[in-house]
Order: structure tokens, then sequence, then C-alpha cells
């Protein structure tokens, strides 16, 4: 019997998504309306700017019936949607997907209530770790899932890459994603004589902020490049990802959680030379897909790109075990049956 479903996260249409949570709430929905099959949606892309999408959810939860309830946004605006679901006794079950990993250390620090969060069904999150914080502030109704992407292009690890080393960039540019970080271990590489042996591309939007300054430094470096947006909805980005040595992450943001970025690095059998953020051990490890430096520290950033250009051989046992871990992010295998099962959606509440 089909069950009916409230779906509240960011999806980001009519637009092509390139924000991670647009991108995985768009695979989430289409897996519910698959699997249950009476769902609808509020859209919450813009709610800060928008107050009308916070009325629009209010009249729904209070003039309809669900029999589960589906939030999957953002720290802050989760938190507002937990509490508000939580405190109208619904007879709905209600489920927090998390988008990033912060919240249960605002919860330890007294930032946000943790009774809201008790009262859910399960919180879905993206790492282990995620629910050792979560089970250390006397919450258990977790669930780990990992993030997920469609397997559209599978490399060949036997090509050995030559020439240049390729490194690449895919994310918001950000002060925080850590840009200047990288523009700034080019500039002392190239200072060092090792211009002509190396490249970096980016992807991904710009900033308003920060803007000017990123293209004022980029016209200094010859070997830097941004090639605006890479569409991963297709064989064609994933085979041009797949062309490149090593994928660069020095992000500061103290909320990362499971970036998308990570499961589409490892589809492209790409090593990460990434920052050690809270979760970044379990998802990339040392030496397992990739290369760990303190977060923030561009000295150490620097010295792993140098590392890789000086001696790339080092990154093909990285590359072999990234493909195999991509295995763990397939979305046919991550979003299947067995899911509304453990979660406990397939039987009838109204």
């Amino acid at each position: 019997m089909k069950q009916r479903l409230f779906f509240l996260g960011a999806l980001d249409y009519p637009n092509i998504p390139q924000a991670g949570d647009a991108v995985k709430n768009r695979f989430l929905l289409d897996y519910f309306k698959k699997d249950l099959g009476d769902v609808c949606y509020v859209d919450t892309q813009k709610w800060k700017r928008n107050p009308l999408i916070l009325l629009k959810v209010l009249w729904r939860l209070l003039f309809d019936r669900f029999d589960n309830i589906v939030i999957s946004t953002s720290n802050v605006s989760a938190y507002r949607l937990v509490r508000l679901t939580t405190s109208l006794h619904l007879r709905s079950r209600i489920y927090y997907f998390m988008i990033g990993g912060y919240t249960p250390v605002k919860i330890r620090d007294g930032i946000y209530k943790a009774e809201p969060f008790k009262k859910l069904e399960r919180i879905v999150v993206e790492a282990d770790k995620v629910r050792e914080l979560y089970h250390k502030v006397g919450i258990d109704n977790t669930y780990r899932l990992y993030n997920f992407k469609p397997v559209l292009y599978v490399p060949d690890i036997s090509i050995i890459h030559e020439g240049k080393v390729r490194f690449v960039f895919l994310s918001r540019l950000t002060e925080l994603k850590g840009v200047f970080h990288i523009l700034n271990s080019v500039t002392t590489l190239n200072s060092d004589g090792m211009e002509n042996l190396f490249e970096v591309d980016f992807y991904g939007r710009i900033d308003s902020d920060v803007k000017e300054r990123f293209m004022n430094i980029l016209e200094t470096l010859p070997n830097v490049h941004y090639n605006g947006f890479l569409d991963l909805n297709s064989a064609d980005g994933y085979r041009i990802l797949a062309g490149y040595d090593a994928m660069l992450f020095p992000t500061m943001h103290v909320t990362e959680g499971f970036p998308g970025v990570v499961a589409d690095a490892a589809m492209a059998a790409l090593p990460m030379i990434a920052s050690d953020w809270q979760y970044a051990q379990e998802i990339i490890g040392q030496g397992d897909c990739g290369m760990l430096f303190p977060v923030g520290d561009n000295q150490a950033l620097t010295e792993k790109m140098r590392t890789v250009i000086e001696d790339r051989g080092i990154l093909q046992p990285m590359r072999s075990r990234a493909l195999e871990r991509s295995r763990l992010y397939d979305v046919e295998k991550v979003l299947d049956k067995k899911l509304i099962e453990d979660l406990g959606m397939n039987a009838r509440v109204y």
C-alpha cells in the first residue's frame, strides 16, 4: 500500500543544480516518488529570501496528512524545520536527512536543543563519526547513509597519465573552500621553478564577494585556469574529471560533512589532496584514497602538491582504491528497497 510523503529540501528547480544539497535532494525525491508513490514537496532553496516558503510548509503540515515527512536541508533551516514539525504533535514519522556534519556539534555546544531531534523517527547521517557525535549528546536514533551519485562512467585506471601534473578544484569558489590557499600554493611552486611541470583547473560557481580578487590573481598565474561549470550529469563530465591526476579540496568549513565531490572524485578514480576536516579520515583516509593535511595549513598544501609533482607515481595505488570505494556511493545500491524497510517508512500511519 502506498504511503504519503512530504519532502522538504533545497531542489533549485528549474535550474541545473550546482550545489551539492540540491543534487542529492533531487535523487532522494525521485527515489521516494518511485518507491512510495504519493509524494509532494516544497523547494526550500530560497527560503531566507522568501518567507512564503515557510508559510507554505506550515500550511501543508496543518491541513494535510502524511505518513512520512523528510527534512533534507542544511543546519540552520533543518533546525527550524525539526523544531516546527516535532512541536505540532503530528502522527507522521519525521526523518532528518542531514546535509553537512555540524548539527551534533551545535547540540553539544548548547546552540541547538537536543529534545526536538530525539523525537525524530531517524536522523540519517553521512558518516559513522557523525553517529558517534550524536551518541555523545544522548541521541541514538541515527542511521548512516553515505553520499551517493549515479555511475555514469568507469575510468580505465591502467592508463598512465603523462606530461604536466594536472590538479583540479570542483566546488563553489569561496574563501572557506580554500581557493586562495590553492592560488598561494601555485605562486610558491611557480617561484620555485615548477611552473611548467603542473597546472590547476577550477570548476564551479564563483561567489560574488571573491570574484574580482580571484580573477585578478588568476591573470598572474599562467598555469591556472577557470573553466566554469563541469556538468557531471553525463559520462563526458566524468571522463574529463578522470583526466586529472588529483583533486584539491582545502576546505575550511566547520560544517563540512560528506561533500558530493568526494563521491565524484572516487567515481573518476581521482585521489584527493584535502584538508583533514572532521570526517575526512573516514571517507578519504591518509594515503588511502588521498592525502590529508591540517585544516588551514597553506604550507602543508603546498608540500602535498610538490610531492605529487615530483613523483606522480605515488597516486596510482590511490586511484585504484578510490575507484573501488566508489562502489559504496552508487545511487542504485544506496537508495534501494531495503532502505525504505530499514527506516520504517513502509507502513501506513493515516
